[in-house]
Formats: structure tokens, sequence, C-alpha cells
């Protein structure tokens, strides 16, 4: 019997673990679409015209997270570099051109503990940086001291807070904070919560009617909120059936301290790219689409190898 008609015996969840723990773990790359823009795609119907590259990370290592950030004049990304080694991930950068190659890839953060979703931003003439730290129970707020690799932790914005992807958004004067948290009774994907300050170093008050989203198939971020045609839309991730499936693209109906309500407009399911498994992430910067892919690494000799299934 094969393995494949072996497995689909069991459940469906107890299949894709066993055929990872036979085959492998899945492997993220990065993609920089330069064509029409796949979430505007997603949200008109139209059909995707795109000029993709794709970025795969060297053996033993992958890339996701990409949030791209435009420098004096040129473009940048940054993104979750992960060692399987090490078993975490350092936050590493590089140029890009505006075909989407990448430049030199070289590490912009590093801890002790794992970094991802490197919510790279401008603030004040100065450029920050508001990574995932979910194991370390808080969001820490990070200055850039020499662009790009000197980067100093500033202060925790949430202490005592587990939020995994926080996204941080300017509006109406204030300062608003998207973010799942986990607690007794929600896991990293299941619930929004929003958090809300007047200034960037002031005290952040949780919103009134957390969470503002329960809903695995939508509440978890996959990037920045951005405006098409006079909306704000608010990129989340599709974890139904497992994490990252895709991207959803929800339309912002409303936002203040009370109130929060929005409205799915469209899907990224990542199907241009070859072999792909699913999708967590969408951003763009200077002209440029940002997103990443996955597809099933193989093991072999001790090695990760990739390999589309």
């Amino acid at each position: 019997m094969g393995v494949s008609r072996f497995l689909s015996r069991y459940s469906p969840r107890l299949a894709r673990k066993a055929y990872r723990r036979l085959f492998g773990e899945e492997h993220w790359y990065l993609a920089v679409n330069a064509g029409r823009s796949l979430a505007d795609s997603a949200m008109t119907g139209r059909s995707p015209s795109v000029r993709l590259k794709v970025h795969h990370a060297p053996p033993g290592r992958f890339w996701a997270d990409p949030f791209p950030i435009v420098v004096e004049g040129k473009v940048w990304v940054f993104f979750e570099d992960y060692s399987f080694a090490s078993r975490k991930a350092v936050i590493s950068c590089a140029p890009v051109s505006s075909d989407g190659e990448l430049g030199a890839v070289s590490a912009a953060v590093e801890c002790s503990y794992h970094l991802s979703y490197p919510f790279v931003f401008e603030h004040g003439g100065e450029l920050h940086l508001i990574p995932d730290t979910w194991d370390e129970n808080r969001v820490d707020l990070w200055r850039c001291r020499g662009f790009p690799d000197d980067w100093r932790r500033e202060r925790t914005l949430l202490a005592g807070v587990s939020m995994s992807d926080p996204t941080l958004h300017r509006q109406d004067g204030k300062l608003w904070l998207f973010g799942t948290v986990s607690d007794a009774r929600a896991r990293a994907n299941d619930e929004l919560h929003i958090y809300t300050s007047d200034a960037l170093e002031g005290s952040w008050r949780p919103h009134g009617s957390n969470p503002v989203v329960s809903d695995r198939g939508r509440a978890r971020p996959a990037g920045r909120l951005f405006f098409r045609d006079g909306s704000l839309i608010r990129p989340s991730q599709d974890c139904n059936g497992g994490y990252g499936r895709g991207v959803v693209l929800n339309r912002v109906d409303a936002l203040d301290e009370r109130v929060y309500s929005e409205t799915p407009l469209g899907r990224i399911d990542g199907s241009v790219l070859p072999g792909n498994r699913g999708t967590h992430t969408v951003n763009h910067a200077g002209g440029l689409e940002f997103l990443d892919g996955r597809t099933l690494a193989r093991r072999e000799r001790g090695e990760i190898l990739e390999g589309g299934v």
C-alpha cells in the first residue's frame, strides 16, 4: 500500500503530522511581484497579471514575513530568517531592485530568542521596528540607530501579553496596534485584539470590544493595513484547516475605541506560485508587492531540501 493511501485511512490532521515526520517540514520563501497587485485582483475579481521573482533561503533555513520599506529612494525588505539548526529566527534584510531581485542579504536584528514578523515603519523622522516576540510574552519597540543593521530595543509597549504578528496603524490622531492574543481560552490564530495609544511612547489601552474578531479564518494579521479606492484594508491570515493557508483582504468599516467591524472582500491563496501550499503575508512598497509562500521540504541525509508536494 502506498504511503499516501496508508495515511489517508487516518484523520487529515494526523495524516499531515505523520507525513511531515516522514518527509520533512514546511519551507517558507519570499516572492516579489512587479506586476498587477494580487491583493487588488483578489478584491476586484480581475485576473492577475503578475511578474514574480521567487527567492528561497539557503539550505537549512527559510524566509517568511516580508516587510518592505523605502529608504532614501531605495526599496529594502525585512523578513524572518529561520534556522532549522537553532530552531529560532533572526530578522534579516536586503535591498530590492525595481524588477524584484534581492541584493545581498544580511542580519539586521538578532537576539537569544525567536524573532519574526518584522513590522518596520517610519515615525517622527526615524525608523522603528516592532517584531513578533510572542515567546517572550511582550511587545517591544526597536529604533534604528544606523541603517540597515544597527537597532536598539527602546521600550516594551505591552507587557504580559502574548501577541502574534503585532501590526501598527495610524488613524484619527491615534495609534492602533492589532494582533492575535493567546490566553487560557484562545490560541494564537483565533482572536484579534486591538490596543490604542495617543503616542508611540505613551500608554496603551485595550479596545473596548476585545476580542474584536473571533474567527481563525480571518483574525490573525497578515501585513500592514493599507488604503485602496478610499477604503482601509486589513490583510489577515486564513488559518482554517491549518496555519497560513491564505490571506483574506478585509475592508475596515468602523474603527474607534469602542467599535470595530470589517467585511471580507477577497482572498489570496498563492496559487500563482508553483507548488505553493499557502501564503500568510502581503505588503507593498515602491510599486512592488511582497508575499511569502511555502512548499513541503523533505529531509535527506539530515539536510532540508526543497520539494513541492
